[in-house]
């Protein structure tokens, strides 16, 4: 197969030229929709975002070109939730530099504060009808702010992208706004004060909502969630399911039944997220193995938790992760298996449904950024003329079969601007991340700029990424820099065998648990001409204790590996890189955020110091105040220092003395 056409070539500023689309809400009568267009300023100094309005009704089948609900300026405006009669907005901004709440009318007009609003960062918020909101605010206890000691004694104190170890005081409060955003109205309803952290608020119609509620300052492992109803009037609050994993999601049927998200399974990473019948604790659509998370990677959405699950009457409506792709799902009580109502070739980045079915769903492509659709109809063309003038690369579908006799797919992307005449070229494989996530139909940015400065892009499926049903997730507990090595192992040699790559002209990326997978690999073979290595595992032993996670998951995916016994901490110390620095040979790059609770920085300094001690090339960058998530959510000039980064490192290496590298065609 030939290289595609080439366009213009994308470059790390590109992440600027973008507007996404994300958190959409859907009017009451399905005919329009709102949701939030968020940009990074061309100075790469912060997020900005507005409020539009989609798909207002002209003619019978046209519909009204976008426009702006709430003005552009230096903030951030985002997460609309519609009035059930569709007549206000209310938002999220920090126009006035605190997060604070906001009103809007929904045919356009000047944005009101809501004034007199408790204190505390509105963390989530729901209408209860017309005239009424309840809102979840959550506030930091009192002595816990700026840089003061923080003491804590309890287990579970870390959380990564958390502002610090105290967690917030979450309490309900019931806001009745006026016309010009003064409260005429505001009532606490319920305090979750010091015992449980509250969300997923589900109003059910008839005077209650659901809500789940998890442990604050927990020392148990796995503490397990709740869902209770909370009687608004009556203050009567009653538990329904008690759930041995998080309850991720949470909403209400018509007729009042909560519905729930969750894996079902206490602190294990392999199970995925399920759902469930919370009023009798049973899974709907058991039959079905669907992976009910967006577990794609991409680096092109805009920021905010993304609606994982919804209702429509008595249907479901939830996201899942199937074979590349993140899709729509619906069902219903008597159905035995829930549809998919997504187009395929689109992943779901976002999605909002109205009462009678209408759903806006923001879709991407591994061309085509995120733009918004209404009722089967795109509704958005922020980023056509860009994507036109760019022609990102799509990829192509790749297997590999491992040491095992085990089929592992993949996707290819070749590089329009290889070096011409050169023969083989420049590989870069890249690892994803869980090891339960994928890549897969999203568009990323990273990518399309490795393909432009002139390497071709091959994303191995290691065994336990996301998308391929729970068997396959599983396959990667204990096998840790075993199979997964084979898996990637054989990708690479395919890359050779098939001519595209030169056997010296591989390189190696990836990120988390593929920044565990790039170390480990290094321990193992010096096939790779460089690497990058971000936000990784290298010291099994020390992550246990200093990571949010540390003593959960690893636990589980070293199939129950325990620091404290004699066999599992041999086990988890043999199998950390850190173990075997002295084998590696190839030059790398370690990119870590210093606030990352995931997988601590401790994590590339111990590496880093391991290699630097016995001369060998390695160069750690810091990124203050980034957390695990820094490179898709970060500050922007952080994002954009790290692309042009790794850039820098891969064609630095890839040239070499008296060479040509593959982003400077041979004369």
């Amino acid at each position: 197969m030939t290289a595609p056409a080439a366009g213009r070539r994308v470059v790390p500023g590109d992440l600027a030229a973008l507007a996404l689309t994300g958190a959409p809400d859907v009017a009451p009568d399905g005919t329009w929709a709102v949701a939030a267009v968020q940009r990074i300023d061309a100075a790469f100094t912060r997020y900005r975002g507005g409020l539009w309005r989609f798909g207002a009704a002209q003619e019978a089948d046209r519909a009204a070109p976008p426009c702006p609900l709430t003005d552009e300026g230096p903030w951030s405006d985002t997460a609309p939730a519609l009035s059930p009669d569709g007549g206000r907005v209310a938002f999220t901004s920090d126009r006035d530099g605190s997060s604070r709440l906001w009103l809007v009318p929904a045919r356009g007009g000047r944005p009101a504060l809501l004034d007199g609003a408790p204190e505390g960062r509105p963390a989530e918020y729901v209408w209860l009808d017309a005239e009424r909101l309840l809102v979840r605010y959550a506030r930091r206890p009192d002595g816990t702010s700026g840089p003061a000691p923080v003491v804590v004694d309890w287990l579970r104190y870390k959380s990564d992208g958390a502002p610090g170890p105290v967690e917030p005081l979450d309490t309900l409060w019931v806001l009745r706004p006026g016309p010009t955003g003064t409260l005429t109205e505001a009532r606490p309803v319920h305090d979750g004060g010091t015992e449980c952290r509250l969300g997923s608020l589900a109003p059910d119609g008839r005077g209650g909502v659901f809500y789940t509620a998890h442990p604050r300052h927990s020392d148990a492992p796995h503490p397990g969630g709740e869902v209770r109803r909370l009687d608004l009037a009556s203050g009567a609050d009653v538990p329904v399911w008690r759930c041995a994993s998080e309850v991720r999601a949470l909403a209400v049927t018509a007729s009042g039944r909560p519905v729930a998200l969750a894996s079902g399974v206490a602190g294990h990473s392999v199970e995925p997220p399920r759902v469930w019948w919370a009023d009798e604790g049973r899974r709907a659509f058991p039959a079905q193995d669907l992976e009910c998370e967006r577990a794609l990677l991409a680096d092109a959405r805009a920021l905010g938790a993304p609606r994982l699950l919804a209702t429509a009457g008595e249907r479901i409506v939830f996201a899942a992760t199937v074979e590349g792709e993140v899709a729509l799902y619906e069902g219903g009580p008597g159905d035995a298996a829930a549809l998919r109502v997504s187009p395929r070739g689109r992943s779901l980045a976002d999605f909002a449904v109205a009462a009678d079915g209408t759903t806006a769903m923001c879709l991407e492509s591994a061309v085509e950024p995120v733009e918004l659709y209404l009722a089967g109809r795109r509704v958005s063309s922020f980023n056509t003329a860009w994507a036109r003038e760019a022609a990102p690369v799509a990829p192509e579908d790749a297997t590999a079969t491992s040491a095992d006799g085990l089929a592992v797919r993949g996707l290819l992307y070749r590089s329009p601007h290889a070096r011409a005449g050169a023969g083989r070229g420049d590989v870069v494989l890249r690892v994803h991340g869980g090891p339960h996530m994928t890549y897969g139909n999203a568009f990323d940015i990273e990518t399309q700029c490795l393909l432009a400065a002139g390497f071709h892009v091959l994303l191995p499926g290691v065994r336990g990424g996301a998308g391929l049903g729970t068997a396959f997730r599983a396959l990667s507990v204990g096998s840790w820099g075993r199979g997964d090595l084979d898996d990637l192992t054989a990708f690479a040699d395919l890359a050779v065998d098939t001519g595209l790559a030169a056997p010296d002209r591989l390189y190696l990326t990836g990120g988390s648990y593929g920044g565990y997978l790039t170390n480990w690999a290094l321990t193992r073979t010096d096939r790779f001409r460089a690497a990058v290595s971000e936000r990784s595992v290298a010291n099994l032993v020390s992550k246990y204790g200093t990571s949010d996670n540390g003593f959960t998951t690893n636990r589980h995916e070293f199939g129950g590996a325990d620091l404290y016994d004699a066999d599992g901490a041999a086990l988890l110390w043999e199998r950390s890189p850190l173990a075997h620095a002295a084998t590696v040979t190839t030059p790398l790059l370690l990119i870590h955020g210093e606030s990352d609770q995931r997988c601590p920085i401790e994590q590339s300094e111990q590496f880093y110091a391991a290699l630097r001690r016995r001369g060998h090339e390695a160069v750690l960058a810091r990124y203050p105040g980034g957390s695990h998530g820094f490179a898709t959510t970060g500050r922007p000039d952080h994002r954009l220092h790290r692309l042009r980064l790794i850039l820098d490192w891969l064609r630095e290496h890839a040239a070499g003395p008296g060479r040509t590298g593959p982003s400077q065609p041979a004369a």
